[in-house]
């Protein structure tokens, strides 16, 4: 086989698994949220009424759904029907982006090996578990997808390392305000950061980006997702395009707490790190912890200035 026909088979290998990886982690999400729409729901309405209660409901169900955009569209519906006051729902949403870094450690501490684990187990079930119980088999079964995807993109990016397209773009994102853009940009495609997060932690334990690139791309998927909330947003009507508004201000200020403190702060811990994975995956958690720890610790002063942009009706 001559060297172009081995570079397109890679390149296809691994575009297939990057979209085995992409709708897998949302079949599963439209499966559990299926499954437990409803109690989700009503959990969402009754455990908001606290700031620091709403923000660990958020991260919980952002978690137990591997999406914090499937938390915050349901939440934003609720909001839209009057069902949920507008600052219970923002704290949702602020703990929703901290729930979805779950992703990041599964994939450092290579819990992608489980993936046919969790397909064998869950396509049994579906097949010949308790009648009344096989639906609770598909979202086992797209859980052990996920990772499964995950392992083959490992497995593809290999040869890539020393590709000179590979090289090229790695040049091209030399710079950190080039590889943020990227991790926004990419975001926004993909509407999913746990994608571009999932994507970048293999792409550094792999070879592929350097570690201090990677960083930036990681803080460049949280803006993205914030811009998928936006884009969410235009669906539903003025409250929930003010919420997704919040979310994305949340964001940028993340942001500029992590360019002027937070990076230098957390250099100590990640020299402390061997794995470059695991270092992804801790920029990816403190970003999100310290912009959410922010947020519900300034709330109480904050809403004041807030209000004056929320309708009477959802104000709470």
């Amino acid at each position: 086989m001559c060297s172009s026909d081995l570079g397109v088979e890679i390149f296809f290998s691994a575009v297939a698994a990057v979209m085995l990886y992409l709708h897998s982690l949302r079949d599963f999400a439209r499966e559990v949220t299926q499954l437990g729409g409803e109690q989700l729901r009503h959990v969402l309405q009754r455990l908001t009424a606290g700031r620091f209660a709403g923000a660990l409901v958020g991260a919980a169900s952002a978690a137990l759904v591997q999406s914090s955009s499937v938390v915050n569209f349901i939440t934003m519906g609720l909001t839209e029907q009057k069902v949920l006051p507008m600052r219970s729902a923002w704290t949702v949403m602020i703990g929703a982006n901290v729930g979805t870094t779950l992703t990041a450690w599964l994939i450092a501490y290579r819990f992608t090996g489980m993936g046919p684990f969790f397909i064998t187990v869950g396509g049994l079930w579906s097949l010949f578990g308790p009648r009344r119980w096989r639906t609770y088999g598909h979202p086992v079964f797209h859980f052990g997808l996920i990772f499964l995807g995950l392992s083959l993109i490992s497995t593809t990016l290999l040869p890539l390392e020393r590709s000179p397209e590979v090289l090229r773009l790695v040049e091209a994102l030399s710079s950190p305000a080039r590889a943020l853009a990227f991790g926004v940009a990419l975001t926004m495609l993909v509407q999913s950061s746990s994608v571009v997060v999932g994507l970048t932690v293999l792409s550094v334990a792999g070879g592929l980006i350097e570690p201090a690139l990677s960083i930036w791309m990681v803080v460049g998927a949280n803006l993205g997702t914030g811009w998928v909330s936006l884009l969410n947003a235009t669906t539903f009507g003025p409250r929930a395009r003010r919420l997704a508004l919040f979310n994305a201000g949340l964001d940028l200020c993340g942001l500029a707490l992590f360019v002027a403190v937070l990076q230098f702060a957390i250099r100590p811990l990640l020299a402390m790190m061997p794995e470059p994975g695991l270092q992804v995956a801790f920029v990816h958690s403190a970003f999100n912890l310290s912009a959410a720890l922010m947020a519900l610790l300034l709330l109480p002063w904050l809403w004041r200035y807030l209000e004056r942009f929320v309708p009477e009706d959802a104000r709470g």
